[in-house]
């Protein structure tokens, strides 16, 4: 084991088996752990400090084993220790199951000033462990793996985003127009604003008072604040679905004298985060009265194509089955989770886009929506949740000029499940 380490990690031994994977995950994208099961041997304690004097950052996984844990309380203590005097030390908290109140309010005299990571809001333990790199500041080295042109990162993905954002502002201009006529200079919160082109595309010619955008991506957040902002406009790097994410927007709002927002915006972000109740109900709280949430999600159930292809077939699947792509069956599922959360007056204004809207105009961008064949654009399995759907690539990438040509020239009518929302507080 080296001397040095890029993560120290302190967990509860009745953790083991979880941890021991994620360590896994850890050490492939090319990070160093101190990882070693728990001994009752005097020298393992010197052991310890040792290897949290010599690690650059500090990872512990919370669960009510842990949390009790004497060890692991020592660890945390000496970890505090040792980021007083060195700032870029890095404590990142992973809570693995939830927690009693009782453990909760100890660790939290700890650790309650951190950002937490929550084990179960992430689709997969890679995800996770992206996320404690982005932390610590580790860049991972086998990222690529796992990873198609579909990331937001890739510039092939921000020119089907920009060009996306170009045809859903179509689409749901009409809805935007009936919700900003009720309010006069509205304050906006956007739920997952990337760099800001889209709710400035969408609020463009529109009068308002305040837009705060809202983002886990910091270089898209960045590239926000640098484009766009100025007194109208601001943008935070923040995970909405942190348990830090109301601290964090209320200090925006007391920053910009904001009492409320009048319009919460949210395109293609939900079938992003799985676990959304705990976000709407938060959303609730931010919303004035007489306010409106208007969210914009995707619903592969209404998809259909005629005449019917085993091409479109097999692009259908391979999106269920990209880890990218989130949850296909989004659209349904918003309605009770906004009635859960205690919002009114839900209406579906639409639940489809097709190929014939607006004289088809955006055929194309419609088309890159879904088929184009540099979505899926790897050479790896571990991109997908089944070898089917990698399998499934070969043949989508051969045929894919083909058929785009023969749906360009009106060969092919294709319908997509895009859901677009409203609902108000009161």
């Amino acid at each position: 084991m080296s001397d040095t380490n890029d993560i120290f990690v302190s967990f509860s031994n009745a953790d083991k088996d979880k941890v021991e994977e994620i360590v896994s995950v850890i050490k492939f994208f090319g990070a160093s752990c101190w990882f070693q099961l728990r001994d009752s041997k005097q020298h393992f304690i010197e052991e310890i400090n040792k290897g949290i004097n010599n690690s650059k950052n500090f990872v512990v996984f919370l669960s009510n084993s842990s949390c009790s844990s004497l060890m692991v309380r020592n660890e945390i203590a000496r970890a505090i220790s040792k980021q007083k005097k060195i700032s870029n030390y890095s404590i990142i908290p992973v809570v693995l199951d939830d927690l009693s109140d009782e453990n909760q309010e100890i660790i939290e005299l700890f650790l309650g000033s951190l950002n937490w990571l929550y084990a179960d809001k992430f689709v997969d333990f890679e995800s996770l462990v992206l996320a404690i790199f982005e932390q610590a500041n580790i860049t991972p080295e086998n990222d690529e793996s796992s990873q198609s042109s579909y990331s937001t990162e890739k510039e092939v993905e921000k020119i089907r985003l920009q060009a996306q954002n170009r045809y859903f502002n179509a689409c749901c201009e009409t809805y935007l127009s009936e919700i900003f006529a009720k309010y006069d200079n509205p304050m906006i919160l956007d739920i997952g604003c990337n760099n800001g082109d889209n709710i400035i595309m969408r609020t463009a010619d529109r009068q308002y008072g305040f837009i705060l955008g809202v983002d886990c991506n910091a270089e898209a957040v960045q590239e926000a604040n640098t484009l766009y902002g100025d007194d109208k406009h601001a943008f935070i790097q923040c995970d909405v679905l942190s348990d830090k994410f109301l601290g964090n927007v209320f200090t925006q709002m007391r920053r910009y004298n904001i009492i409320g927002f009048d319009i919460i915006h949210i395109s293609a972000v939900l079938l992003h985060l799985g676990k959304i109740d705990e976000l709407l109900k938060n959303l609730h709280i931010l919303l004035n009265e007489g306010g409106t949430v208007f969210i914009q999600d995707e619903d592969d159930g209404v998809n259909l194509v005629y005449p019917h292809s085993k091409f479109f077939d097999d692009c259908f699947y391979i999106w269920e089955h990209s880890k990218e792509s989130g949850d296909r069956k989004m659209g349904r599922k918003i309605p009770l989770c906004l009635k859960n959360a205690g919002f009114k007056n839900i209406r579906l204004l639409s639940s489809s886009v097709s190929s014939n809207d607006f004289d088809g105009k955006y055929r194309e961008e419609l088309w890159d929506l879904y088929f184009n064949s540099e979505l899926w654009a790897t050479d790896n399995a571990s991109y997908f949740d089944n070898y089917e759907a990698f399998d499934l690539l070969k043949g989508v990438t051969q045929k894919h000029k083909e058929m785009k040509e023969d749906y360009m020239n009106g060969k092919y009518f294709i319908l997509l499940g895009i859901f677009f929302y409203s609902a108000t507080k009161n």
